[in-house]
């Protein structure tokens, strides 16, 4: 026979209190982590993936850490490509909290539920966390199925996985985040001169207008100012992600003519509106120490140098480019 109708598993009174009580547990237990939703910038439509993406807002919320024993996943391996660490963590957070803070504002691409892709700052830990995977049907149906009762699951269950930084866009307003842009960045290293007058402001972003010759379109760009090194011989900057107004790449390399004066791609500050234009651009000939300063242990500008020695490319080579 049918179950009694006397008693209901839908009763949304006893719903509420074991979510309240799950969001009192979480707010005395749980740690304040920063939800950072993923804005696309550039997607290509035929894989379904975005190119250029970026973070440029944080939400505070609290989340239960569920793997309490350690992180968890594969550890730290050391494959052909070096060392990898694949250290991953289990958060659990409230329906109804997630919602009202974060949810509700439409800052993620799916406004009901947190989304795979986006960011989880963890300050106990001091590092990004990629959300893989959501499971939003876990418990599973503890007082009811769904049917017209929306939130009967109170909990999200989010699989995170320590954020591998390629070149994104950082910049939630949160300094203990921006700064893992700039520690994990390769970026462009420039020498910068300011002609006596005042610096750019650290973190803004500088508009670009690259050098061009008589009858060619002018091209600007955007970059943002991640570090400073001043120099005995100038003040070398580190710029982020470069952007421009065609969608191709430039270098910001100056353009020397002969007989003629040489151009020079010119910066500006939007927010301090202080100009200075590049002398140079940091490259692989001017060593490791220059070029990455992030890496004491980069080695790449001494293996191109010994590469470039080791390999003849000339006519006599067989296997060489012929000039």
């Amino acid at each position: 026979m049918p179950r009694s109708v006397y008693f209901s598993e839908r009763y949304r009174p006893e719903q509420n209190l074991l979510e309240d009580l799950l969001i009192e547990s979480m707010k005395i237990m749980g740690h304040d982590v920063y939800y950072i939703p993923r804005k696309i910038v550039k997607q290509d439509f035929i894989l379904n993936e975005d190119v250029i993406s970026s973070f440029d807002t944080s939400f505070m919320i609290e989340m239960y850490i569920e793997s309490v024993d350690g992180f968890e996943g594969d550890g730290d391996l050391m494959t052909k490509f070096g060392l990898e660490i694949r250290d991953q963590v289990t958060l659990v957070c409230s329906r109804r909290r997630w919602n009202s803070l974060i949810g509700r504002h439409g800052y993620t691409n799916d406004s009901v539920r947190p989304r795979e892709g986006d960011l989880i700052y963890l300050p106990l830990a001091g590092g990004l966390f990629e959300i893989k995977f959501v499971e939003d049907k876990s418990p599973f149906f503890q007082l009811g199925g769904s049917g017209d009762t929306k939130g009967v699951i109170p909990t999200f269950k989010l699989i995170c996985e320590l954020f591998e930084y390629s070149g994104q866009e950082i910049d939630t307003g949160i300094e203990e985040i921006d700064t893992i842009q700039a520690g994990h960045t390769q970026g462009t290293r420039v020498e910068l001169d300011f002609d006596g007058g005042p610096v750019h402001n650290l973190g803004e972003t500088l508009t670009i207008t690259l050098p061009n010759l008589p009858g060619e379109p002018v091209v600007t760009g955007e970059a943002e100012l991640l570090q400073y090194e001043h120099t005995p011989t100038g003040t070398i900057a580190t710029l982020g992600i470069l952007t421009f107004n065609d969608g191709e790449f430039h270098t910001l390399s100056p353009i020397e003519r002969l007989n003629q004066p040489t151009l020079y791609a010119a910066l500006q500050g939007q927010t301090s509106n202080t100009s200075s234009i590049i002398n140079s651009v940091v490259g692989l000939t001017d060593g490791d120490a220059a070029l990455f300063i992030n890496d004491d242990l980069t080695q790449n500008s001494s293996f191109e140098i010994a590469g470039n020695d080791y390999i003849d490319f000339s006519e006599s080579n067989p296997f060489g480019d012929p000039s």
